[in-house]
């Protein structure tokens, strides 16, 4: 994640007066800046973030999206697409869209 557009966006006000999201993003942060993958550390927001802050967790995407028909489908996934959802809090979209 080294292009200009692909750096990390500011992550919304909730989750710095979270301490869990904080300790998260700052592991994610961590792995970013070493180039070392990141995928368990977004993950790991990722599902904090659904199971912790479910109003927060945006809308469905409009348009643009291909991961949300498949979860819209599988009504067994709604964990996942809440999660999926979510990784636009912290990533920039074109990484928040991979899952």
């Amino acid at each position: 994640m080294d292009t200009p557009d692909q750096t990390l966006p500011v992550p919304p006000p909730f989750m710095f007066s979270c301490a869990e999201c904080t300790t998260l993003l700052l592991a994610l942060a961590r792995k970013v800046v070493a180039d070392d993958g990141c995928f368990l550390e977004q993950l790991a927001v990722a599902r904090h973030i659904a199971a912790e802050h479910p109003d927060d967790v945006p809308e469905p995407h409009t348009g643009g999206c291909n991961q949300c028909p498949k979860y819209w489908k599988q009504p067994d996934a709604a964990d996942a697409w809440a999660e999926h959802r979510a990784r636009d809090l912290f990533l920039p979209e074109p990484i928040a869209r991979l899952l």
